[in-house]
């Protein structure tokens, strides 16, 4: 959908027909590195890759192919410069830095990681990890989930072994648009009495996509009482839309034949749109090095992510003088009993500031975990303390 629209508008100027090829790759960090360093023939620049476990690898070989890289996954902060690294490009802002904004917002410092064991999954906790790291945060415990009931159990308890810990952010699939191993973790949180407002739970992967919240209900909650009150100390954080959904654009995409498939919009994740981002983001690049007559390399085509605006998929895409995204995100909450999820906070990118939108966060309790010192997001100041 993304290279045909970009084909036809007539606004770009590319210099070359745009083509694709979908490079599968594998769920095994090590195999998808083996099966990327083929992928160097096959294509002169890379949307992705999926896995953060090997994003530094594979920029390496981008810089060695002179191929862009065009990543919205990769989180290791030390890829963001250009000196280093100059075939890097993101096409959304840094999730680090996302996250960093808003605890730093409600000063909660002390932070615990729950993946997946899948390798892309366990893989963005360690990386997301250091990235905290880096920032000065502590790290209180990065952990797989364990298989099985009393494996799911195991977690918690080394969850709860760590002391002071006020947001867990938890890599893997959102229940919300089908993460089944999501829905098991917070479930077994509220039976063993963790879901009580101690702790602020965050899906990560909310924040790679423009989730649909307007109007829209999750029917997960409908007919399971104990998940809907244990999402009740969750916040979602995610790419705020513009006046339409990410449901809506593609029901207007299927409606004018563009897209043709007999998929209905929710059968599809929202990632959809990140990934179509991606593609336009690429094409403008292009236009604006032909534009200012720079060679189409690799490095060219990466520097020349500045002052970009265009309308992306379901949001407006922008970024700022010195290419970092400026797109921006809401936090989303539930009302405690309902199945729809309402927005209680903006977080202003072009300023890294957090704005609440008038709608008190529900939570059990009705109380948020107690702020940190404020000590931790000073970059001038040694913090220890709580």
């Amino acid at each position: 959908l993304a290279v045909e629209r970009i084909t036809k508008d007539p606004s770009l100027d590319l210099g070359h027909r745009l083509d694709y090829v979908v490079l599968e790759e594998e769920c095994e960090t090590s195999r998808a590195l083996v099966k990327f360093i083929d992928f160097g023939k096959l294509s002169s620049a890379f949307i992705g890759p999926l896995n953060p476990g090997f994003c530094e690898v594979a920029t390496l070989l981008g810089e060695n192919w002179n191929k862009a890289i065009f990543s919205w996954m990769c989180i290791n902060y030390k890829l963001d410069s250009t000196t280093h690294h100059p075939t890097f490009a993101r096409t959304l802002p840094s999730p680090t830095r996302v996250l960093f904004t808003i605890m730093k917002h409600f000063s909660w410092a002390h932070v615990g990681i729950i993946a997946s064991n899948e390798d892309i999954w366990m893989d963005t906790a360690n990386k997301l990890a250091s990235a905290l790291r880096n920032q000065g945060l502590p790290v209180g415990v990065v952990i797989s989930m364990r298989k099985g009931e009393k494996g799911i159990e195991d977690t918690w308890n080394k969850v709860k072994e760590v002391g002071n810990i006020k947001i867990i952010i938890l890599c893997m699939h959102s229940v919300l648009i089908g993460g089944e191993e999501q829905a098991t973790l917070l479930t077994k949180a509220l039976e063993m009495g963790l879901a009580d407002g101690r702790y602020v739970f965050v899906p990560y992967d909310t924040l790679l996509y423009s989730l649909p919240y307007q109007n829209n209900s999750f029917s997960i909650f409908d007919n399971d009482e104990k998940l809907q009150e244990a999402y009740d100390a969750v916040l979602t954080i995610t790419l705020e839309s513009g006046e339409r959904t990410f449901y809506d654009a593609f029901r207007e995409a299927k409606i004018s034949g563009e897209i043709t498939r007999d998929l209905e919009a929710t059968q599809v994740s929202p990632l959809f749109g990140t990934i179509y981002d991606g593609f336009y983001f690429m094409a403008m690049a292009i236009d604006s090095a032909r534009r200012k007559g720079a060679r189409v390399s690799g490095a060219n085509i990466a520097q020349h992510t500045k002052n970009l605006s265009f309308p992306g998929f379901s949001h407006q895409v922008e970024t700022d003088h010195c290419g970092k995204g400026l797109s921006n995100y809401v936090i989303l909450d539930t009302d405690g009993h309902g199945n729809q999820l309402f927005p209680t906070h903006l977080l202003d990118m072009s300023s890294d500031s957090v704005m609440s939108l008038d709608r008190n966060i529900h939570f059990p309790r009705e109380t948020l975990p107690q702020p940190d010192s404020s000590c931790w997001f000073d970059p001038d100041v040694l913090c220890t303390g709580g």
